[in-house]
């Protein structure tokens, strides 16, 4: 029972995250793009970003403990890596959001050491990009052979 409200919650979660990446992306390309004053509005939108992106990864490796399907793929993980399904959710799925979660910390922490506020958006607008790329090519999108739905069911 707690596997299948931690997938729900884990799933819903995705938007979160994806809203809080594109609120951080829209603040530091225009900061960058108009050469604006970075502002603690700017910090803080990659503060947001990178916490719930955070808190998304511990319920997703808590999940990879948990997960029947991850169970299947380390009973014979050599047959799991000839598997796509099985291969994307044991090791593609938290590889990826693995790194998105290190990219986007990485920006975030050196943009706030940066000297200059065009330095500060180039640095986090880079990060963060790539950050939401990784997250986007790592979800496992209904229209995929290892798809899941857009919104969780909740038990149904």
């Amino acid at each position: 029972m707690p596997y299948l409200f931690l997938k729900d919650f884990h799933s819903l979660l995705r938007w979160i995250v994806i809203l809080a990446c594109f609120w951080a992306l829209i603040r530091v390309w225009s900061g960058f793009f108009w050469s604006a004053e970075w502002t603690k509005k700017d910090q803080r939108a990659g503060l947001v970003f990178t916490s719930i992106l955070n808190l998304q990864l511990i319920i997703g490796v808590v999940l990879y403990g948990l997960s029947p399907i991850t169970h299947a793929a380390m009973a014979n993980f050599g047959a799991a890596m000839k598997d796509g399904i099985l291969r994307f959710f044991a090791v593609e799925h938290l590889a990826g959001m693995i790194l998105a979660a290190v990219v986007a910390q990485a920006g975030y922490s050196i943009s706030k050491r940066a000297i200059t506020d065009r330095a500060r958006f180039l640095t986090a607008g880079v990060a963060y990009s790539a950050a939401g790329l990784i997250i986007l090519a790592s979800i496992p999108w209904p229209f995929m052979k290892y798809g899941r739905p857009l919104f969780p069911t909740f038990g149904g």
